[in-house]
């Protein structure tokens, strides 16, 4: 009886995620949210505090509400953690592992509304298991979305556009048309660079002619010579440049084995001859450079 009192105190936070894949789910994370809020109630805890992302749970990088949870851990601020289950939590298991010694350090409770059962040290086993089945579970996840991703981009996909794209735009219809006003700029830019002019120098000619970007600011040397060294220009478009290396955690280029070169794919804002020029000009820029430094060293 008195226990059961004393648990009637309790202080209750909860961890609500959903990753970005899973968000495909309809209302999934305002569903679990309601019902983590809804076993609060159920067992006569104080919500004092909710932590709601929505964010892969592979690692702790980018993971805001996770984070604070964890540094919230080591204050008296509550006295348990309710999530729906333990891969909502994570799915790493060396951070599995950190979570739950910090929580048997800091003296709380982790409850499974899924389960209806708390956490507790002796199945240090069995959830060892589990955070091993759901980290193994992101990894064929991520080769199954990375495959998917190779085989559009191999099956001559839609080639993707950014804020960056300078020069071009996508029409109504989705197809890749030229901004000629910005096309302009850009094939400036190439026939600087085919002269002998750094990035550096580009910029500074530019901003004196008043020529700014997007955003309303003066090139950088870095952003034109990106610029140029990128082949859309010429209407040759490369496909599955980057994937996701689940072990990294990280987005790396992909070797250029497996990435995919469709010329002629877009409109090009300068012919291939000027392309070539521009770039082998930067090239023995770039070679001089270098000589230059292993001499003085």
């Amino acid at each position: 009886m008195r226990q059961e009192m004393e648990e009637e105190k309790l202080r209750a936070v909860y961890y609500a995620r959903c990753s970005t894949e899973e968000e495909n789910q309809k209302d999934a994370l305002v569903r679990q949210a309601a019902e983590a809020e809804e076993a609060i109630r159920a067992r006569g805890w104080r919500l004092v505090d909710a932590y709601v992302e929505s964010r892969s749970g592979t690692s702790r990088k980018g993971r805001w509400e996770y984070n604070r949870l964890y540094e919230d851990l080591e204050q008296n601020r509550f006295d348990v953690v309710v999530i729906k289950s333990q891969d909502r939590l994570m799915r790493n298991t060396r951070d599995w592992y950190l979570f739950a010694d910090r929580l048997n350090c800091a003296g709380k409770r982790l409850y499974f509304y899924l389960e209806n059962t708390f956490y507790s040290p002796e199945d240090a086993l069995l959830t060892g298991i589990k955070a091993i089945l759901a980290e193994e579970y992101s990894r064929e996840l991520s080769k199954k979305m990375n495959l998917a991703h190779q085989k559009r981009q191999q099956n001559n996909g839609k080639p993707v556009l950014t804020s960056k794209s300078y020069g071009y735009r996508r029409t109504a219809g989705g197809a890749i048309e030229i901004i000629p006003e910005e096309a302009a700029v850009k094939h400036r830019m190439y026939e600087l660079c085919a002269d002998g002019l750094g990035g550096r120098k580009i910029a500074a000619v530019l901003a004196a002619e008043g020529v700014r970007s997007r955003a309303g600011k003066p090139f950088s040397g870095t952003d034109i010579i990106r610029m140029v060294r990128n082949p859309m220009n010429k209407g040759t478009v490369v496909m599955n440049r980057k994937h996701y290396d689940f072990n990294t955690g990280k987005t790396l280029p992909t070797p250029p084995g497996g990435q995919y070169v469709y010329a002629g794919k877009i409109p090009a804002i300068v012919s291939e001859e000027l392309w070539i020029a521009a770039n082998r000009a930067a090239d023995e820029r770039l070679c001089r450079k270098k000589v230059g430094k292993s001499v003085q060293t």
